[in-house]
């Protein structure tokens, strides 16, 4: 989990050096413009999937006849499924700032080539 965190906070800082070098590079005429790549949304194979509720649930009257070591395991697959869908968020809120990031990109390297027109 850290590993993917730290490869997309690289790519994230990648990115906004991109921008900033941008910014600098545009204001001067003639300059080059630089076409920014699009980020990577997470795969949706990524996405956790729900564990499924037990055989011995009856979630119309809200009863059950699981044993203990049932319950147990459907507790501990329900809390990984937490765990695993924390994760996939976070890395919906990373790319979401890399999109946004993208946008500026797109904004600065648009009206880069406008100046170079002349």
């Amino acid at each position: 989990m850290l590993e993917g965190l730290n490869k997309l906070n690289t790519r994230m800082l990648k990115n906004l050096f991109f921008v900033v070098v941008i910014s600098v590079t545009a204001s001067n005429a003639g300059a080059f413009c630089y076409e920014p790549s699009a980020p990577d949304a997470p795969s949706t194979s990524m996405k956790p999937d729900k564990p499924m509720t037990r055989f011995c649930v009856n979630e119309f009257t809200r009863t059950h006849t699981c044993d203990d070591w049932e319950i147990n395991m459907w507790r501990s697959a329900l809390q990984q499924y937490q765990y695993e869908v924390e994760d996939y968020v976070q890395k919906l809120k990373i790319y979401a700032e890399e999109a946004s990031n993208f946008a500026s990109a797109v904004v600065e390297y648009a009206n880069c080539e406008i100046r170079n027109l002349d």
